[in-house]
């Protein structure tokens, strides 16, 4: 796994660039910009987010979520029932939609994204329900930026989530970058999931490695599968040879990241590792029943 620090680090390396250059922001912001297009190649799948909201009888348009790019499904809960909605991405046909009268039981079938910023829903909700729309969608990369916390000492536990260190280095802003043991005893890497106070944080999973007092780091890393961590480098040294006229050596670092992609949007462009059919070519729903009934 690559934080963003170590990569950018990378990057100084492959260009030369001094780290009080100003072509220092131009790397940090190359190397977003290249993970940006690696997520993108495979719709986000890797990094799919799911977030719900109180459905309220009569309220037609809810906010979405701030960093939502793409709405990839909707699901409404009515009577401990979830309801798959379809997308009606014309806005012609979404108006037409709304001068049909409004039906007895109003659960909503469909839904229409309004701007970048809110979604529909029709008919318009005739209840409300706590949670009752459910809205999953690909994520906007968050711009990184900052330097890792490193040479710090805290105590673990095998089998423990939570992590002390006296120094008190943590903060909330903490939650959702990595954690890594650098002093040999542990290889892997840990998300931290909360904050508990300036000395004690917990990671989502437990600490497989050896008991004792460790040295270690934190860093934002990128929120693709670590094989790829390298992409966004790659791309920022494309862009620093390609402003320099370097066109032989910009082409390298733009295969070796187009590469990355490729393999990436191969590898994670589908939602499961497998895909399984069932044979539901034959069966019809009638839409004036709660839930569907098979019509034969």
């Amino acid at each position: 796994m690559l934080t963003f620090n170590q990569g950018y680090n990378r990057a100084i390396d492959i260009t030369g660039v001094q780290s009080t250059s100003s072509d220092v922001v131009n790397l940090k912001a190359d190397i977003n910009q290249g993970l940006r297009l690696l997520k993108n190649a495979a719709r986000r799948y890797w990094t799919r987010q799911s977030k719900t909201a109180n459905l309220v009888a009569n309220q037609q348009f809810y906010q979405l979520p701030s960093d939502v790019v793409r709405v990839s499904e909707v699901t409404v809960t009515a009577n401990g029932l979830v309801f798959p909605l379809k997308e009606v991405s014309s806005e012609s046909k979404w108006n037409q939609l709304n001068i049909i009268p409004a039906v007895t039981i109003n659960v909503p079938t469909y839904y229409f994204v309004r701007g970048y910023n809110e979604i529909g829903l029709w008919p318009t909700p005739s209840f409300s329900q706590t949670s009752g729309l459910n809205v999953a969608y690909e994520p906007r990369m968050a711009d990184m930026s900052l330097d890792d916390v490193t040479s710090a000492t805290g105590v673990f536990v095998n089998g423990d989530t939570t992590i002390t260190d006296a120094s008190a280095p943590f903060n909330e802003a903490m939650v959702g970058r990595w954690l890594n043991v650098t002093d040999g005893t542990d290889g892997y890497w840990y998300k931290i999931a909360t904050f508990t106070s300036t000395s004690e944080i917990d990671i989502e999973n437990s600490f497989m490695g050896v008991s004792g007092t460790r040295t270690y780091l934190i860093g934002q890393v990128p929120d693709v599968p670590e094989d790829y961590h390298m992409a966004g480098v790659y791309y920022a040294a494309y862009n620093f040879f390609l402003k320099r006229k370097d066109s032989a050596t910009a082409t390298m670092y733009y295969n070796m990241f187009k590469e990355l992609r490729d393999q990436y949007k191969s590898t994670y462009a589908n939602k499961s590792t497998g895909i399984v059919k069932d044979d539901i070519s034959r069966l019809k729903y009638s839409i004036f029943s709660v839930p569907p009934n098979t019509m034969v």
